[in-house]
């Protein structure tokens, strides 16, 4: 009798384990949305002050207009290929990665203490997807990268935005920069301090977008940042990535 009790107490467990493996992303899912409703609000509201401050302390301004079309062209090739017409996040362009220009100005701006992966990243995508995106213009968005964007540290000096990154590793002004050079410096935008000008590791990063730019190489997946050929991300990415589809969809 018991022997029969326990393959009836187990045969329950098997068929309500479909239901629990559903339930878990589910929950998590509603969790995230209770969790970030406020914050998102109060970033709504931090918005236009944060903007202002980013400009301030800036300025003098690299504008996008200083540059020539074909040069940014190359950029959103590189960095964010779909930039102009997704809403803040993307999720589906191979080699784009999982931070896009939006999410990259929200790393910048939102996080005044530091950013670390983790749960901060489905803040960063929530607010790139649902605050940022939708205040602020494309146009401005690209001003805003164009001078926040981090290139490394150098003599234990952070290197931010393309005007100050000439005058530190071509001692040019941005506008002076030929197209390899210029090409150069957004190849280091997904890891500056690994990717600076004249290590091996630069040089290859290189040759890798120069073969993508010619139509020689296409990027495998999302995750293909690098274009080795990387097919999928980690579990942990994967996972995350599906969570993060869901809070923006």
């Amino acid at each position: 009798m018991k022997n029969k009790t326990t393959r009836y107490q187990r045969r329950s467990r098997l068929r309500y384990m479909p239901i629990m493996l559903l339930l878990i992303p589910l929950l998590s899912l509603a969790a995230a949305v209770v969790w970030y409703g406020h914050d998102l609000q109060q970033a709504r509201q931090q918005t236009p002050a944060l903007i202002q401050q980013a400009l301030r302390q800036h300025a003098p301004l690299l504008q996008a207009d200083d540059l020539d079309p074909a040069r940014l062209k190359l950029l959103l090739a590189i960095e964010d290929p779909h930039f102009l017409q997704h809403h803040g996040v993307d999720f589906d362009t191979p080699g784009a990665g999982m931070t896009t220009i939006t999410q990259s100005l929200v790393k910048q701006l939102y996080f005044p203490q530091g950013f670390r992966p983790g749960p901060a990243k489905i803040r960063q995508t929530l607010i790139a997807r649902h605050v940022l995106d939708p205040q602020v213009s494309k146009q401005q968005q690209l001003q805003l990268f164009l001078n926040l964007a981090y290139f490394g540290h150098v003599n234990g000096q952070p290197v931010q935005g393309f005007a100050q990154a000439a005058r530190v590793y071509f001692n040019k002004a941005v506008t002076e920069l030929d197209d390899e050079a210029f090409l150069a410096l957004s190849a280091m935008l997904i890891g500056p301090n690994a990717y600076k000008p004249g290590t091996p590791a630069h040089t290859e990063r290189m040759r890798r977008i120069h073969a993508y730019l010619a139509g020689e190489l296409q990027p495998a997946s999302l995750f293909d940042v690098e274009y080795n050929g990387r097919q999928q991300g980690s579990m942990g990415e994967a996972a995350l990535v599906w969570l993060l589809r869901q809070l923006t969809g």
